[in-house]
């Protein structure tokens, strides 16, 4: 055996062989049964597939992990002083290394959030960094121009960097350690702000529209300071989480451009004119336009990654558009790639289920009802039927979602008792075919309706819907009420209301 792994060793220099490091937790004054662990270049936007978070068991107060890693990872722990109270919830950041063997102890009765850690590989992991809190940012919301927040985020990465400098002085950590914490502080005050910018500008409109040059100037200096494809970078977080704001509010950008300046818009970036260009939009201004994005700004690992986040985060809103053809041409691009391993079973689901075809069990009303103007149009075509209304549509991700967490679930629950399903498809009418390539792809039996405007806005005003997807229990005589179940859905309150309509 030890003479097929030398051999291995010789003919195959490039392969790297992963490492145990392991991690030691007791809590003090805590009666957690888990904590969780977070791994910022492991966990993707969402983490459809749990690829990088994790519960670590505790037992009076004590658990360990043993990661297998190939290279330095940061990692961030969240732990409590009871499975009930969240409030009082901390968070530690590792920074584990092949070969470490780290103990931490935390005590819930110590004053402020302090920590002890020992063991190999401590070096790099004491409290000075790994516990630099972060001011809170909430009360900066609503600030029409970006004085403070700019102030605050050099400040914080000033801070960093003195922490660092003391760090390094008293622990003398490992060379690698300081260069990806110094990557990191490097790109603390871009992600900070550029975060904070987008999120708040939703909230002070039509400020931001008037202030926006001066966001942007800072935003542009910021940028200035930092490279923007940066694959030495991907291990610092903060690196990482630039990435993943970027790609969605670049994304958000590109709408407005289409609308602001079209001609230059789909030259650019579609290469054709504004009619055909607005149309390949319109079928998918999600999926394609993401790759068109990581294309154009980014190459090697950081598009990698990026191509990653693509998937993860159209399995996590279950949007299958093009998602089976980027994946095919992602292989082609990355054959190495650890992320084929990851999506791939996933992505030959969503490639099997784009195969399905319509049933007679999903029924269209004649003309697809886009003659239909009124709840009382709908209702009457339920008259004498008990029914859950589903207003969605297939560009809404949090429909989809439902949908697919919910849908089949709910049918089995009630499987011969007399619930019909009728789903009414918004804001859609130029989407037919995406409508009904949907309604077979989540195998949505029941009746459907494909809505004007006008029947869209009188139901949603008659039941006082705020949003997609919007849930309506038609009783037998007509009546109705709204669902009560919320976003996300609590099935079970949903289910017990359309029982109590059930037995009216």
């Amino acid at each position: 055996m030890k003479k097929l792994l030398l051999l291995v060793i010789i003919f195959c220099p490039g392969i790297i062989f992963a490492q145990s490091a392991k991690l030691n937790i007791s809590l003090s004054n805590s009666t957690s049964t888990s904590c969780h662990i977070w791994m910022p270049d492991k966990a993707l936007t969402f983490d459809y597939l749990k690829k990088g978070t994790f519960n670590i068991s505790l037992n009076d107060g004590k658990g360990s992990h043993i990661f297998q890693l190939i290279k330095p990872q940061f990692a961030y722990l969240m732990y409590s002083n009871s499975d009930a109270d969240s409030a009082k919830t901390r968070y530690y950041i590792f920074y584990l290394s092949p070969g470490d063997d780290v103990n931490f102890n935390a005590d819930f009765k110590s004053k402020g959030n302090t920590a002890v850690v020992t063991g190999k590989g401590s070096n790099n992991n004491q409290p000075l960094i790994a516990l630099q809190a972060d001011e809170n940012v909430q009360s900066l919301y609503g600030d029409t121009l970006p004085n403070r927040i700019i102030a605050f985020s050099k400040k914080h990465q000033n801070e960093l960097k003195i922490a660092l400098e003391k760090y390094i002085k008293l622990y003398k950590p490992t060379p690698d350690f300081i260069k990806n914490e110094q990557i990191n502080i490097k790109y603390d005050a871009v992600d900070r702000y550029y975060e904070f910018k987008e999120n708040n500008k939703y909230q002070i409109q039509p400020s931001y529209t008037r202030n926006e040059p001066i966001w942007k100037a800072i935003q542009d200096s910021l940028f200035a300071t930092i490279k923007l494809n940066n694959d030495e970078a991907l291990t610092a977080y903060n690196y990482t989480m630039l990435l993943r704001t970027f790609l969605d509010r670049e994304k958000e950008r590109l709408w407005m451009e289409n609308n602001n300046n079209p001609e230059a818009f789909y030259k650019q970036w579609y290469n054709t004119d504004v009619v055909t260009g607005r149309k390949e939009l319109e079928d998918d201004p999600q999926n394609l336009l993401k790759e068109k994005i990581i294309n154009h700004y980014f190459t090697g690992q950081s598009a990698e990654f990026l191509y990653a986040t693509l998937f993860d985060e159209a399995l996590d809103e279950h949007n299958p558009k093009n998602i089976v053809s980027i994946f095919d041409g992602f292989k082609l691009k990355y054959p190495g790639s650890k992320y084929i391993g990851w999506f791939g079973p996933a992505i030959d689901t969503i490639r099997k289920k784009e195969n399905q075809p319509l049933t007679s069990d999903m029924v269209f009303v004649k003309n697809n009802g886009t003659d239909l103007n009124t709840f009382n149009d709908v209702l009457a075509l339920t008259k004498g039927k008990t029914v859950l209304l589903d207003m969605w549509g297939t560009w809404c991700g949090p429909c989809r979602e439902e949908i697919a967490k919910n849908g089949a679930a709910i049918k089995e629950h009630f499987k011969g008792k007399g619930l019909d399903y009728y789903y009414i498809a918004n804001r859609d009418i130029a989407h037919e075919a995406q409508w009904k390539k949907l309604i077979a792809y989540f195998d949505m039996k029941g009746t459907h309706i494909l809505a004007n405007d006008s029947l869209s806005h009188n139901i949603m005003t008659t039941v006082n819907g705020t949003g997609y997807p919007t849930y309506v229990i038609i009783k037998k005589d007509g009546t109705w009420e709204l669902s009560k179940a919320g976003y996300p859905m609590n099935r079970d309150m949903l289910i017990k209301q359309i029982e109590d309509a059930l037995k009216e």
